[in-house]
């Protein structure tokens, strides 16, 4: 009865691994690990392919020591290229071997006991069959959103090339801001995925100028009324290109909401303090501080003593106080510092 409960536990582990976790190798050794535990193998080798068609991850855990082995089929074994020849299912009673199938073969397992005498009851080859073809599953599924990633990552830079040539005003220093937005979500707490999600608004947030005529985004004398309400449908429009890519929903909001201010001044809900989205917050003081350091056509560059003043000075209306003090804090980080200064 405990190894069935052990063996219904592995399962639920298993389906943990696969919904926090987002890369491969993390998955790979989480899974060794796992049928270390519940096999009590001395040995476990987990080998499959990589997002390059002519790549592979190869994962051994052997007595607590992990070696971890990325190539092409140069670091297989001639046992592990049999694998991916044949496909051949290996059950005995001190070691087993599976291949790891998914329409086509995507990898493989091995695990083994050292000691003769201690061999793989049914139960444990029963259960290494099962969760072996659960692995399969779950490594197809990395498989298709790393492919995804990629479409979606094709689409983003296809739209801000666009975006570069069409809006005079898009002038955001990428390499910068990404920095700036990852020391501020490190000190922040945020999660990996809420960083990146960040690093994206950063780059589409001015998405939405794509519909707004292009002589009323280059006029250089005062908008009229009229023109400015026209204007501030940007952030819907940008919100709206991007809302039906999956990958890219958490961004959707971040941009929907970029000019709000925290006075519930801004547009396009006047929303105020916490019910406008964190990352939205962020956002704001990034993009200005981009603005004030950088300059841009219509405005000078500032330095950074009249930045933080400027920032200081509109805490509580239009940027969130927190994040202007978590702004302002690294800001004073030595390596951030040293990085700024490289521009002036």
């Amino acid at each position: 009865m405990k190894k069935y409960k052990a063996v219904f536990s592995s399962l639920h582990t298993l389906y943990r691994l696969t919904t926090s976790i987002n890369d491969i190798q993390s998955f790979i050794i989480g899974v060794c690990k796992l049928y270390r535990n519940i096999l009590k193998s001395e040995k476990i080798i987990i080998v499959c392919k990589t997002s390059n068609s002519h790549g592979f991850l190869k994962v051994t855990l052997e007595n607590n020591k992990q070696t971890i082995k990325k190539g092409g089929m140069s670091i297989l074994t001639s046992r592990e290229r049999e694998i991916f020849k044949r496909g051949k299912e290996v059950i005995l009673n001190t070691r087993m071997i599976h291949p790891l199938i998914f329409s086509d073969i995507i990898g493989g397992v091995y695990v083994k006991r050292k000691i003769k005498d201690d061999i793989f009851d049914e139960l444990d080859k029963k259960w290494f069959v099962t969760i072996s073809e659960q692995v399969s599953i779950y490594l197809k599924i990395f498989s298709l959103y790393h492919e995804q990633k990629k479409i979606m990552i094709g689409y983003i830079k296809s739209l801000t090339n666009l975006l570069d040539k069409y809006i005079p005003t898009s002038y955001l220093h990428t390499k910068s801001v990404f920095k700036l937005i990852r020391a501020l979500g490190k000190d922040m707490n945020l999660t990996k995925s809420e960083i990146k999600s960040l690093e994206y608004a950063s780059m589409l947030h001015d998405a939405g100028k794509l519909k707004i005529p292009s002589k009323l985004l280059k006029k250089k004398r005062p908008l009229t009324e009229k023109e400015y309400k026209i204007i501030m449908e940007h952030p819907k429009a940008g919100s709206d290109l991007i809302k039906d890519l999956a990958a890219l929903k958490p961004v959707a909001p971040i941009i929907l909401h970029h000019h709000e201010r925290y006075d519930g001044t801004g547009y396009p809900s006047r929303l105020k303090k916490e019910e406008i989205p964190l990352g939205s917050r962020i956002l704001a003081v990034i993009d200005a501080f981009d603005a004030m350091f950088f300059g841009r056509p219509y405005r000078k560059k500032m330095k950074l003593y009249t930045i933080e003043k400027e920032l200081k000075k509109q805490m509580g209306k239009q940027f969130d106080p927190k994040v202007v003090n978590h702004f302002l804090k690294i800001l004073k980080k030595k390596r951030i510092r040293k990085y700024l200064r490289s521009f002036y």
